[in-house]
């Protein structure tokens, strides 16, 4: 297990699902959450994802 998937509904959009990939043994991964969003980062390339709090999920990919 090195890759974990992070998904959910786009905050502020209907029906818009988003994925993040992040390799945990080589990038630095911060998740955040308030009442209403929930953000995941990965540091090590910048990328980040705000999805509704309900809705994320992570999944392991490899």
């Amino acid at each position: 297990m090195s890759k974990l998937s992070y998904s959910g509904l786009k905050y502020g959009k209907i029906n818009l699902e988003i994925k993040l990939l992040v390799d945990i043994q080589n990038d630095w991964l911060e998740i955040t959450h308030t009442k209403e969003v929930s953000q995941v980062m990965n540091k090590s390339t910048g990328k980040y994802i705000q999805v509704n709090r309900n809705t994320l999920k992570c999944e392991i990919v490899s």
